[in-house]
């Protein structure tokens, strides 16, 4: 155990020093402080035009609903903790299907083989460092919104001190249920194969339990959600209701109900840690794989190969085009090969995985909101589209061309060759997100004009994220320091859209939302261009 220790923190230590050596921090608080102040002098605009506005119709708003038919605080606090407590637990268990090579490092190999630890150890010094980037996202996100939520949303300090504390239990027994079906999956291959179809099975059994009970209530959506999810037996089902519950108790004040439901949390953890402690799980020949395959790896890039070593499970179809890759001169050639090999392996020439799931979401966001919510508003389908973008970026064909030897080949400047290969990947962000809005959209039966204008909004976020994610890529050591970077490009990226939240309410004020969303858009392509130009100065040329 003091082993154990030892081995994490001294890997926190190393990492941090990489990181301050990169220089990265310095950009980050120049970066915050330029945010805060565009926010800032937003704010303060919108704080002289909210008095032009006549002070009858500010008296009036509250007359003009119902009290009855305002849903409590409290209400909407504990469907939103089921929501996030349910989703944390999804993507954990969805994540837990990786091969150990994906997951250990060259030092794993080193640790394990001499050493008298268990596995276990080794793969729960991996997930405590998962654990402690989230809890620390968590913590600067939660501090930063504070004044907001208690100021303008009526949340008490209590409230939000248990949403918190809700949140880290959240992501520990997230964890830890990942590390249990990992560790079974290991020894079990057919659970492991099985793992999503159970995962299916389980949120298809929640959709078709609370649709025969909003049917057989006569309950309206929203209703038919509060009763259902937020029925006070809830509170008491394994995990998900005990976590929920701490949250709900501790904001309610009830010291007893928030202590039983802390026991109840932190018993069920101890029983997950004994179940995975003693599974008969063998890793040392992944480890020991990804090691090899990473010294390779570097080797390879310091003798200027690409570093790929990659193997595919088949062989590729004899139908996919091979050698009439011709367009493009210089710098844009990336820009070419983006859309080359999109059009290369897509069915049927153009419909891509990634168009094939926005097409399948946008078309049930959009009878979603049309048969269950009943609402004319695209803002479901336009927002549902961006998050599924946003969360695409963070895998692109910019990081990765900045990968391969041939970048450096091209005798074009580094910002110039970063450009035209985000260029390429924002052509291929509105060639997928176009056709799933206009589907989700017909199939809600909004019009096309302005939902459509939502599409330059969305690329310019995700083109914004690429490029972060491009330049802690550059800076950061890629042996250590992941776990930083990961939250670094969060705090990058949610800071950023600080701006764009403020130019929203300073043009909704004046009421331009089509401007509003021209002006988020540029700002956007503003930032990815900085990012660009600092990711050139990282790569020395």
């Amino acid at each position: 155990m003091k082993l154990f220790f030892y081995y994490v923190t001294h890997s926190a230590l190393n990492a941090i020093k990489k990181l301050f050596k990169a220089k990265v921090l310095l950009v980050f608080a120049i970066f915050l402080a330029g945010g805060l102040l565009v926010g800032g002098t937003i704010g303060l605009l919108l704080k002289k035009a909210v008095p032009d506005i006549p002070e009858q119709t500010q008296t009036e708003v509250p007359a003009a609903s119902e009290p009855e038919d305002e849903v409590p605080l409290m209400d909407i606090l504990e469907l939103g903790a089921g929501a996030v407590v349910l989703a944390f637990f999804v993507f954990g268990v969805w994540g837990a299907d990786k091969s150990g090579a994906d997951i250990f490092q060259p030092a794993d190999a080193a640790l394990l083989f001499p050493s008298p630890m268990k596995p276990q150890s080794v793969l729960l010094f991996r997930t405590m460092t998962q654990i402690g980037a989230s809890i620390a996202a968590t913590l600067y996100i939660t501090l930063y919104q504070t004044p907001n939520l208690m100021k303008n949303d009526g949340f008490s300090f209590w409230m939000i001190a248990a949403v918190f504390a809700g949140l880290v239990l959240t992501i520990g027994i997230s964890q830890l249920f990942k590390m249990l079906c990992f560790v079974q999956g290991s020894v079990h291959p057919g659970f492991k194969r099985n793992l999503r179809r159970f995962i299916y099975l389980a949120l298809a059994l929640i959709a078709g339990g609370f649709y025969l009970f909003m049917e057989g209530s006569g309950l309206g959506i929203w209703e038919a959600l509060l009763a259902f999810f937020n029925a006070p037996v809830t509170r008491y089902i394994p995990f998900w209701g005990w976590i929920k519950g701490f949250v709900m108790f501790a904001a309610e004040k009830n010291a007893a109900g928030a202590l039983a439901s802390f026991a109840a949390v932190l018993a069920g953890g101890a029983g997950l840690a004994w179940l995975t402690w003693h599974v008969p799980a063998d890793f040392y020949e992944e480890a020991l794989s990804r090691t090899t395959l990473k010294a390779e790896m570097l080797e390879n890039a310091r003798a200027g190969d690409d570093g790929s070593l990659a193997k595919r499970k088949k062989d590729r179809s004899e139908r996919i085009r091979r050698n009439d890759f011709s367009r493009g001169a210089g710098a844009n050639v990336f820009f070419h090969k983006a859309l080359y090999n999109r059009f290369r392996f897509a069915h049927l020439g153009f419909l891509t995985k990634t168009l094939e799931f926005y097409l399948v979401t946008g078309l049930g966001a959009g009878l979603f909101c049309r048969f269950v919510v009943k609402t004319d508003s695209y803002l479901p389908v336009a927002l549902v589209l961006a998050a599924c973008a946003f969360f695409r970026s963070l895998g692109s064909n910019l990081r990765e061309d900045t990968r391969m030897w041939y970048f450096l080949l091209i005798p074009e400047d580094s910002w110039t060759k970063l450009m035209w290969s985000l260029a390429g990947d924002a052509a291929n962000c509105f060639l997928d997100v176009l056709p799933g809005l206009v589907i989700g959209l017909l199939a809600q039966g909004a019009p096309l004009f302005p939902a459509l204008l939502w599409i330059f909004p969305i690329v310019s976020v995700t083109a914004y994220a690429t490029a972060v994610g491009t330049f802690l890529d550059l800076s950061i050591n890629v042996s250590g320091g992941n776990t930083l970077k990961g939250l670094l490009q969060i705090a990058f990226i949610y800071f950023g859209l600080l701006p764009d939240a403020a130019a929203v309410a300073l043009f909704l004020l004046l009421g331009q939302p089509i401007l509003a969303l021209f002006a988020v858009t540029a700002l956007n392509a503003a930032f990815a261009a900085l990012f660009l130009l600092l990711a050139a100065a990282a790569m020395g040329k």
